[in-house]
């Protein structure tokens, strides 16, 4: 009897239901001095949504960032890696140049598939299985988002699992109950098309129905043989249907089906560093049947109760992903098989295996391609509170939240040989489940409150969030495709934690002065024996009142950190964690902007220093052999970002220009291999009535500078890229 993923969702229903407590809400304060009252519908699904009836709330962290709808799509930057590193203290790391995979990471995480920050989307995780496979190979398209928010620093206790560097919130068009209708096309060079339509209609004096659909594709700036690859085609969009329960807004219900489709041409293969540098955007003939099919659906089902000094709500959630990422994984000449990686790595050493990826090698070289087959579930129910009491000139708020959550990845994979000449042909079809015939899951009760006190210009605010883990893997064996039970073997670990959090905030006139300090933690995963990551994260900082101005320290001291052996950084892809040593990173943030006549100015710059404070040996590609005082992989020195425009009736014009310094790909080099860069975008508007007209200009240099070198060899900065864009809107 083959034990199928859906028994073991059961169980963890099961398990959640008996052992019950959890969390979660995205519910927060302002700074961000807004001057309407949001729907409590927002204010339920937000971070920091202005809510001046109960007045506002000083955040737990002074250093959130709110990017704004017209922020989101002044550029547009379909890739979200473009889009968020131009955001202080946000590091990211471009993979393919489409944005289908995000690698960010929030002070020094480390930025791997988004694996160390917590993504959600509307308050609820996003992520495939952010418990028991926290890599992001579902990335949110950005197209659909009315706010992005970052928020960093002892206010995402609130949110979890990830909980040192912070928390990644994407908000959708929120139902007004409006009519409107936004319909836009767009094309540009490498193939480009984009099509969008966006809307709500009011069906009912209570009912609201919102939809929005995207297509979008490329057929790929990379070439072979003298032809375009490496391009994509995304479906997205999503229904959501709101109902007010009574006339006076107090109770009102919202259900969401959202879903994805992506079919893309996309590989772990980059190149050698000297074909990175003389031919950038070549593609080997290995990866010419590289392809990434994946599915998605979500549902969603909430409940808020709008209270007259605060409000209530409840969420019911389900994620289902499937998907097959068919890609080279190793390559044998006569040699044995080797891996991608350690071939380009090492191309001297491996010049036959290099001929062969390249097309040019004997007849007799085989190449082993993987079907990364895997099945991804993420479901939970969450509720969430928030009341604020009065008393004269102080204010005391109350916020609590409970999540029950369970989520899981099966891997059902196998490998089919190919015979690699100058293109590849099929030699035999690999067994089902033989690379990879596992399921991994977690079961994670989790919950949060927070009090926050405020009287004459000072604002205390203290919490605490417990999380309890039990993450298990059950492997059934490589030559066991129909899952018999006596062939099982599973495993599992537990973990628990209480993670306190305090901050304090002072106003001195147009200024706030802020503090705060918070534990944090990442989750360890089924090995057993390996501990939670650790850290103590603090921040001090001041910012003005009214104008985008602040400046903010940070800190975040790590014990036990924790390394995945994934492919994606060049591992053997089990997804075991591991513990490693000590670290200590620490930073500077500034933002500030102003806006005068017409003409906008913003600048942001975060220098950070992100250094291994212990010696150790690790398995973890990136680390390897470490000693004390090297630089973490992947994390830049100085960054920030320029953005300056010109807004008169209906014409504007931005221009941006993002720089990054040099940075490591891995531990122990005497010098750095990713470059400093500097990439410059255009984008200008013309609106006429109910017409747009939109031409942006991405990476306006066509610089082409190395960005990482994962997940094997060299990848290059996505070239420059022309759009235009036409918009109605009724």
């Amino acid at each position: 009897m083959r034990i199928q993923f859906w028994s073991f969702a059961l169980l963890n229903i099961i398990f959640l239901t008996n052992q019950g407590l959890a969390q979660s809400a995205i519910k927060v304060s302002d700074t961000t001095n807004g001057t309407s009252i949001a729907p409590v519908e927002m204010e339920s699904i937000t971070i920091l949504a202005p809510r001046k009836d109960i007045g506002q709330i000083a955040h737990l962290s002074g250093s959130e960032v709110l990017l704004r709808e017209q922020e989101i799509k002044r550029f547009d930057q379909v890739d979200g890696n473009q889009l968020l590193q131009t955001l202080p203290g946000v590091y990211t790391q471009q993979e393919d140049g489409w944005g289908l995979r995000l690698n960010v990471g929030l002070r020094g995480t480390g930025v791997l598939r988004s694996s160390r920050v917590t993504l959600m989307e509307d308050g609820v995780l996003t992520s495939p299985a952010p418990y028991s496979s926290p890599s992001a190979y579902y990335t949110p398209a950005m197209w659909k988002y009315q706010n992005i928010e970052i928020l960093k620093g002892s206010a995402q206790l609130i949110t979890g699992p990830q909980t040192t560097g912070g928390a990644i919130n994407m908000v959708t068009p929120v139902l007004d109950e409006k009519n409107d209708l936004r319909i836009s096309t767009a094309w540009g060079n490498f193939g480009q098309n984009r099509h969008a339509i966006i809307g709500e209609f009011k069906i009912a004096p209570r009912t609201s129905v919102g939809i929005a659909f995207n297509q979008s594709g490329a057929s790929g700036f990379k070439e072979l043989y003298g032809k375009p690859v490496g391009g994509y085609l995304l479906r997205d969009g999503y229904l959501k249907v709101g109902h007010h329960l009574d006339d006076k807004d107090i109770h009102h219900l919202e259900l969401v089906i959202a879903g994805t489709q992506e079919r893309s041409n996309q590989t772990y293969l980059g190149l050698t560093l000297q074909d990175a540098i003389s031919s950038p955007r070549k593609q080997y003939v290995g990866a010419s049947h590289d392809s990434m099919f994946m599915d998605r659906i979500m549902g969603r089902f909430s409940y808020t109760m709008n209270l007259k000094k605060g409000w209530f709500r409840a969420d019911v959630y389900r994620h289902q992903i499937n998907r097959n990422w068919y890609k080279l994984d190793k390559v044998n000449t006569g040699n044995g098989f080797k891996g991608i990686a350690t071939i380009l790595e090492n191309p001297e050493m491996y010049a036959e295996e290099l001929l062969a990826i390249d097309g040019g090698g004997m007849d007799s070289a085989i190449g082993e391609i993987k079907a990364n087959n895997r099945e991804y579930y993420s479901q939970g129910i969450q509720f969430r509170s928030s009341i604020t009491q009065h008393w004269s000139i102080a204010k005391l708020t109350h916020e609590a939240g409970l999540r029950l959550h369970s989520d899981g990845e099966d891997r059902f994979q196998w490998t089919d040989k190919y015979a690699m000449g100058k293109s590849l042909s099929l030699i035999a079809f690999g067994e089902k489940g033989a690379a990879g015939n596992r399921i991994d899951f977690a079961a994670a009760q989790s919950a949060y409150y927070r009090a926050t006190f405020s009287y004459v210009g000072w604002t205390l605010q203290a919490g605490l969030r417990g999380e309890q883990i039990r993450a298990y893997r059950a492997d059934f064996g490589n030559s066991n495709p129909e899952r018999h039970e006596n062939e099982l073997t599973v495993r599992s670990n537990l973990t628990r934690v209480l993670l306190p959090g305090i901050s304090l905030n002072k106003k001195l006139g147009n200024w706030i002065a802020f503090g705060g300090i918070h534990k944090g933690f990442t989750p360890a995963g089924s090995k057993e024996g390996v501990l939670p990551e650790r850290s103590i994260n603090t921040e001090l900082g001041i910012r003005h009142a009214n104008l985008p101005f602040q400046i903010t320290g940070f800190s975040s001291s790590y014990d036990r950190l924790l390394g995945s052996d994934m492919a994606a950084s060049g591992g053997t892809g089990t997804g075991d964690m591991f513990n490693g040593g000590a670290a200590l990173v620490q930073g500077i943030e500034a933002r500030i902007g102003f806006n005068w006549k017409g003409i906008e100015m913003s600048a942001n710059a975060t220098y950070t220093d992100a250094r291994f404070t212990d010696s150790f040996n690790s398995d973890f590609e990136e680390w390897s052999s470490v000693s004390i005082n090297d630089r973490l992989p992947y994390v830049p020195q100085l960054q920030g970002g320029f953005v300056l425009g010109y807004v008169h009736k209906g014409y504007q014009v931005f221009i941006q220009s993002v720089y990054q310094a040099e940075r490591y790909s891995i531990v122990g080099l005497d010098n750095a291999d990713l470059p400093a860069a500097w990439v410059h975008n255009v984008g200008t508007t013309y609106t006429f009535k109910k017409w747009s007209f939109k031409l942006s200009i991405q990476n306006i240099l066509n610089t082409e500078h190395v960005v990482a070198a994962r997940p094997a060899g060299y990848r290059l900065y996505a070239p420059r890229m022309v759009l235009a864009t036409v918009t109605f809107e009724l």
